[in-house]
């Protein structure tokens, strides 16, 4: 289960994994299954262009056509931030190894803001009022808008740690993936125990954020905010450069988040959480607490 972060190249590790021959990924990227047991059906969450799986045999037909591949797995990334997911993965399929990729809280945050604002899901106009999320959770509004708690990652690892062997447990920076994803992509292989001299294709950028322009951006915003794209790989069937044009023609570059800002968010909110997160995952994270953004 590759169970999260949100915007930390999960989509991305998801194509690369998707690739090895002893690897079986589901079609659906994010089928949102343990997002969904047990919940008010208002509340259930489906994948892009996807009706909703709340079913065991909805979600065990996804996986009906492995062969002989070892490794079976899908990609959810509302499974860390959702308080019941691990609960739920461990009671259901308590051998499961859980792959999580983290990335600089504000920097995180930033990229999820951009994301929404492209799907025409955000009205707020900037980023730091983003922040105060107490109106927005008294109101139930949608997770993908909390983007100052999804930050918080030392709290939601800890439901995986209390009920995962450690060694069950992989925990990515999202910066191994951006910066090494093939060495990054066989450390995951090893750790699921088949052949980690595989080589991955990782030329192709997936889900890279932008700002729709134009009339064709403002389709594609509204066709992605009624879930009329179909949640599949365009890769597979359009050549590189052609999503490149079409993307281009629909996107415009989005403006990056200023380091003193990024500094500001940083301190105010995060630095005890980030030393917390360092002792739980054993990792240095101080270049997390300064103004460059990775």
């Amino acid at each position: 289960m590759i169970v999260g972060a949100m915007k930390a190249a999960t989509t991305s590790l998801y194509t690369y994994l998707k690739q090895h021959p002893d690897i079986f990924m589901s079609s659906i990227k994010e089928p949102k299954f343990f997002n969904n047991i047990g919940k008010d059906p208002e509340l259930q969450l489906h994948a892009k262009g996807m009706r909703k799986i709340n079913t065991f045999k909805e979600y065990y037909s996804l996986f009906e056509d492995v062969k002989n591949e070892t490794a079976i797995g899908e990609a959810s990334v509302s499974y860390l931030f959702d308080e019941d997911c691990a609960k739920l993965i461990n009671q259901h399929l308590p051998e499961t190894k859980i792959i999580a990729i983290l990335r600089q809280p504000v920097d995180r945050a930033y990229s999820n803001f951009l994301h929404a604002k492209k799907a025409d899901k955000e009205k707020i106009p900037f980023f730091e009022d983003a922040f105060e999320e107490t109106k927005r959770k008294k109101e139930k509004d949608q997770p993908i808008k909390y983007y100052k708690e999804k930050g918080y990652y030392t709290e939601q690892l800890k439901r995986y740690y209390n009920l995962f062997p450690k060694e069950n447990i992989k925990i990515l920076l999202f910066e191994e993936v951006t910066s090494n994803p093939v060495a990054t992509s066989q450390k995951i292989f090893d750790f699921l125990n088949i052949d980690s001299n595989f080589i991955p294709n990782t030329s192709t950028k997936v889900n890279v954020s932008g700002a729709p322009k134009g009339l064709f951006g403002w389709l594609i915003m509204k066709l992605r905010y009624y879930n009329l794209i179909p949640d599949i790989q365009f890769s597979k069937y359009l050549p590189q450069f052609i999503i490149q044009i079409i993307f281009n023609a629909a996107y415009k570059k989005a403006q990056p988040l200023s380091r003193t800002l990024r500094n500001r968010l940083t301190n105010q909110f995060y630095k005890e959480e980030i030393r917390k997160l360092e002792k739980l995952i054993e990792q240095d994270l101080s270049h997390w607490l300064g103004s460059r953004a990775l």
